[in-house]
């Protein structure tokens, strides 16, 4: 009973029947020497995630001492002392569903190949609380920073006896001299490399070049550069296929596509910046180990308007939009300063990671640079600062996990319009009195949406007079999109990877263009998103960039300030987007009598 519900769990991830030991797990041998895993957990969570002991018991089975653990949960999500795998664990926390800052990608993967390089027999194992994204995501980055492409062969460990003597006859086969007129093929997964790749953000920005490949010689690692590796496009579409082939169940019918492994488009387009970094193709001054840029301000844009495209809304999810705002300001459920009497209201918050917790990784990530500039090695010695202290004392003490990790800055929406207020608050037993009432004085019809185009311009009172929000060109930023109180997705991104040179180029501005495919979870309302534009210029290095707000936790909010605490209306609103929810009538009984 309990491996029936833990494979519903696991939905579309493969999972590994150990026979000998008579266990199943939702893992899976990436190479013979990555693995990744679902959680390993205690309790009511070890009904439906792997049993702790299970996960212990297999490690310790087939790999003795020679495995150790990166764990990718945040304390406040999941947490565990490293005494359970008898202290071989590294912790490189960050949100669930989220791309991590860009500096974790260059350590994980310099300490995975640091571990591995001490024997093959060692194995490195990575999970975070599903074992998909964010595992795929930090797997995916060392398997980049190898110089050669990991085997496209099945790795020996997940193979019963007569697979291994089969794949031991194919690799025999594939060293036999093929005809002239073959055509090779990099597709690791069923389907052509075209049918895999269709749709794909990946190939989208670097078919559209929007990422800048700055050619200066003070990008990252400058100072002994090997020769620019090749193939950055196709090496990583091999990796993320190749991850996507061990992570993922093969569909049943060949008519179905595999599910990806790394399927969030802001962790996929982090794999693309990590990508140009180690083949030394990053924009101008982009963590370069000059000491005269290090020295200067670093560089400054200007976020200057976002536009959103979507298709007309039905009158039912326009009746939605208003009854969600009229609720949730209502309840008090969030502190949002839109009102429920502008449905219409296209508003973003933008978001980044502690400045804090970025500046301490970038540090260690200048620390233990390879000297002679290979982005994925580790410099010798460079296990702990001169100090004595190592990165693990640094996070062990929860000192950047143990409260909400990104935190809202600004808000950005349409200037000067007055409906942008708060509500008093009223009780329960109002809410549906008040839908109803407006209803009859402003009838449902789709036009009462904006469904082309909002401009979203700034906000905030701090920067009226600018006209924009000035931002860190080096760092992520989150955009995240409402429709009144309603989440429609978000996105993360660094603008100077989608910036001009004004050296090279002379131009001053960009824009950023993503489609629906490369929003995250652009659900319900966010599935009548066209595309969305974020126009960006450079800007004095004087400039001020916004601040973070303080630190101190918000009971009301989530993982930005002013932001809504998930409900149980996210349920109602997958109702409505899955079509459970057809009429006005539904939608009162949703909201509950």
């Amino acid at each position: 009973m309990g491996d029936f519900i833990r494979r519903l769990v696991s939905g579309n991830k493969a999972r590994f029947k150990d026979e000998e030991l008579d266990l199943e797990l939702d893992l899976a041998y990436i190479t013979d020497q990555v693995i990744v895993m679902g959680y390993p957990a205690t309790g009511i969570e070890g009904l439906y995630r792997n049993r702790r002991e299970d996960a212990k018991k297999f490690l310790d089975h087939h790999h003795g001492k020679n495995y150790w653990v990166f764990n990718f949960c945040p304390i406040r999500e999941n947490s565990y002392p490293d005494s359970v795998f008898e202290g071989r664990v590294s912790r490189y926390p960050f949100p669930d569903h989220h791309a991590p800052p860009l500096a974790i990608l260059p350590l994980v993967a310099r300490e995975i190949r640091a571990w591995l390089d001490g024997s093959p027999d060692r194995v490195a194992v990575l999970h975070c609380k599903a074992g998909k994204g964010r595992s795929g995501t930090l797997a995916c980055a060392y398997l980049l920073a190898l110089e050669i492409s990991p085997s496209r062969s099945a790795p020996t460990h997940s193979l019963t006896e007569k697979e291994l003597a089969k794949s031991r006859a194919e690799e025999v086969m594939n060293a036999m001299p093929e005809d002239e007129d073959t055509n090779a093929t990099t597709s690791y997964g069923s389907g052509s490399e075209s049918e895999q790749t269709c749709g794909d953000p990946i190939k989208h920005e670097i078919a559209n070049g929007s990422a800048a490949r700055a050619q200066s010689s003070d990008s990252a690692g400058d100072n002994k550069k090997k020769a620019p590796r090749k193939h950055t496009e196709d090496s990583l579409s091999q990796v993320l296929a190749l991850h996507t082939s061990r992570r993922m169940k093969q569909p049943s019918s060949p008519s179905k596509k595999v599910k990806q492994g790394v399927s969030i488009p802001s962790q996929r387009r982090w794999l693309y910046y990590w990508s140009l970094i180690l083949a030394h193709q990053a924009p101008h001054d982009f963590w370069s180990a000059d000491a005269a840029v290090l020295a200067r301000p670093t560089p400054k844009v200007k976020l200057t308007e976002i536009k959103v495209r979507m298709h007309e809304l039905s009158s039912l999810k326009t009746s939605f939009v208003r009854a969600m705002n009229t609720l949730v300001d209502t309840t008090g459920l969030s502190k949002n300063a839109v009102s429920s009497k502008s449905p219409s209201q296209v508003w973003a918050s933008l978001a980044r990671y502690d400045d804090e917790f970025v500046e301490t990784l970038e540090e260690w990530e200048r620390f233990t640079r390879d000297e002679n500039g290979e982005m994925g090695v580790r410099r010798k010695g460079a296990d702990q600062m001169p100090g004595g202290q190592t990165f693990a004392d640094l996070i062990k003490e929860g000192k950047f996990d143990g409260k909400k990790m990104v935190r809202s800055f600004a808000r950005m929406g349409p200037l000067g319009d007055e409906d942008i207020q708060k509500q008093s608050l009223d009780t329960w037993l109002n809410i549906r009195g008040k839908i109803e009432a407006e209803e009859k004085v402003r009838p449902v019809s789709a036009n009462n949406v904006e469904s082309e185009a909002s401009s979203l311009y700034d906000a905030t009172q701090a920067l009226k007079g600018v006209g924009g929000v000035v931002l860190d060109a080096h760092r992520e930023l989150r955009v995240k999109l409402y429709l009144g109180q309603v989440f429609m997705g978000w996105f993360w991104f660094i603008p100077t990877f989608h910036m001009p040179h004004p050296r090279e180029s002379g131009e001053q501005s960009a824009t950023l263009m993503l489609t629906r495919k490369e929003i995250d979870f652009p659900v319900g309302l966010g599935s009548n998103i066209i595309d969305v534009s974020v126009s960006m210029e450079w800007c004095s290095e004087a400039a001020d960039v916004m601040k973070l707000p303080g630190t101190e936790e918000d009971a009301e909010t989530g993982e930005g300030h002013g932001e809504p605490e998930p409900t149980g209306i996210a349920a109602t609103l997958q109702a409505v987007a899955s079509g459970e929810v057809t009429s006005m009538a539904d939608l009162k009984q949703a909201l509950g009598d």
